[in-house]
């Protein structure tokens, strides 16, 4: 084995040893609810055996793998490849609680875990018969994931490759001047909004275990429900419309929100996301509450608007809430909506999913670029700047081609999704929908995906759903540094 390999392989097991750790204790987290649920003691070694195993398997990875580790560097695919490595680990191991309780069987499980954690909330599992325990589990998770694994991480470790793993998992935010102090008021301020969130919810009429579940979903962009019939079984305006600002909150900008919170607004007012967003979500809203009155979905245009504002707000956060008993009755003219919307996703740098805002301002405004330099005056010298945060900044070519080069990719994924989607019955509509809701990370679906869907098509959703949350090349990356490092391992067995 080369020393670069043995190096690299001991700094992946100190980050993963100490990963798998943390993992294991917040699997614990659940047992909480016993407080209030005392009739569900009988379900607590579910949590405390996986979590003592793996946080045991954590620490025998860190004591005897981490060897020198602290003077180890890491790549940047490297980094990618902890990461994926973490994620896919993490996914694992939050399904075995699913699988020795019998609530799920393995490919179900890891569809379900890989939801949660992907913040996508697809489900699999009867929220009407799922005890109290695992519909917490399903929360945290979503708590988990959303903030990110790596944020997490990063808010204990603290070294040089910190940032390499922070960029990995999609955070481009730096609130403060190190990885560690931001990653640490991301979580305070991502936590806050939560705990702001389930006393709102409360007030407004909520039962409190539902508020806690309900905020996490709605700041994490998650969709985990704690009813068969989501939303609509609280049938109250409040709550509907405290949701949408949870939702809007978690899919903006972490930066963007901790900017508003020191009084910034003309700032945040200019960022290049902005008004884009809150423009589509007007559009489309205004289109969903005519198609809803047309289609004899909606009694009044109030109606109208109250129900398209919440599903516009939820799909294009990517959390996946619903107040409509099925998305599958719906007219096809709003699941075309609601799959554009699904493709934009929220901001960069929050916990929504799907392309992302920022992308399509860049990708949009690269078309017009190359429109005017093809057919404008070619003495003139055209400006290509964007607006970041409230500075306007030159727009590298560089930084165009990587998004116009997601785009595409993007897009491809969503095209090979649908079609292994096709291959198991799925028709052209749902194979699209269900697709579009896996890697945009929404979570709402048509009904094609569901417990006893084949293995298969749940594979394959849980891939597309970790391609979307790891915004696809840093995954790409991580998968082929492991395969060259079983490679690796493989030819140093056979040489010895």
């Amino acid at each position: 084995m080369s020393s670069v390999h043995r190096n690299s392989s001991h700094a992946a097991a100190g980050y993963v040893g100490v990963a798998l750790v943390l993992a294991g204790a917040m699997m614990l987290t659940p047992l909480i609810a016993l407080l209030a649920f005392p009739e569900e003691t009988a379900l607590a070694p579910y949590f405390i055996f996986p979590s003592v195993g793996t946080m045991l398997v954590g620490y025998l990875v860190y004591y005897f793998g981490a060897k020198g580790a602290a003077a180890m560097t890491l790549t940047r695919v490297e980094a990618a490849g902890v990461t994926t490595l973490i994620w896919v680990l993490a996914v694992v191991v939050y399904a075995i609680p699913l699988v020795l309780s019998g609530i799920l069987g393995i490919p179900e499980a890891i569809f379900e875990s890989t939801s949660g954690l992907t913040t996508t909330g697809f489900t699999v599992v009867d929220v009407a018969s799922c005890p109290k325990l695992f519909l917490l589990h399903r929360s945290l998770m979503h708590y988990v994931g959303g903030v990110g694994l790596i944020l997490v991480l990063a808010c204990v470790v603290s070294d040089a490759h910190g940032l390499k793993m922070y960029n990995a998992e999609g955070h481009t935010e730096r609130l403060l001047s190190g990885v560690t102090s931001s990653a640490r008021t991301v979580l305070v301020l991502y936590t806050g909004i939560i705990v702001a969130g389930v006393v709102a919810l409360a007030v407004a009429g909520m039962p409190v275990f539902d508020a806690i579940n309900i905020s996490i979903s709605a700041v994490s962009t998650g969709g985990f429900a704690v009813r068969p019939d989501s939303m609509a079984s609280y049938d109250s305006f409040a709550i509907e419309l405290i949701t949408v600002v949870l939702m809007l909150a978690g899919a903006t900008n972490f930066l963007l929100n901790f900017m508003l919170l020191q009084g910034k607004f003309r700032a945040f007012l200019r960022h290049a996301e902005t008004l884009p967003f809150w423009g589509i979500v007007v559009v489309s809203t205004i289109l969903l509450a005519a198609m809803l009155l047309a289609g004899n979905e909606a009694d009044t245009p109030l109606e109208a608007m109250r129900i398209g504002l919440f599903q516009v707000v939820s799909v294009m956060t990517s959390t996946g809430l619903q107040t409509v008993p099925s998305f599958a009755t719906l007219l096809s003219g709003i699941l075309y909506v609601l799959v554009f919307l699904m493709v934009v996703g929220g901001e960069a740098g929050s916990t929504a999913g799907g392309i992302k805002v920022y992308r399509l301002v860049v990708y949009v405004k690269g078309m017009l670029w190359s429109f005017r330099e093809k057919f404008g005056h070619r003495r003139r010298v055209y400006s290509t700047k964007i607006n970041r945060f409230g500075k306007s900044l030159e727009c590298s070519k560089e930084e165009l081609s990587s998004v116009q080069m997601y785009v595409g990719v993007y897009m491809t994924l969503l095209a090979i999704c649908g079609f292994v989607f096709a291959l198991f019955g799925a028709s052209v509509g749902e194979a699209v929908f269900e697709a579009a809701s896996c890697l945009g990370n929404t979570g709402v679906g048509v009904g094609f995906i569901q417990n006893g869907s084949s293995p298969v098509v749940l594979l394959a959703g849980s891939a597309a759903m970790l391609f979307g949350r790891l915004e696809i090349f840093p995954l790409v990356f991580g998968l082929r540094w492991m395969l060259h490092g079983i490679g690796e391992e493989a030819r140093s067995v056979a040489r010895r």
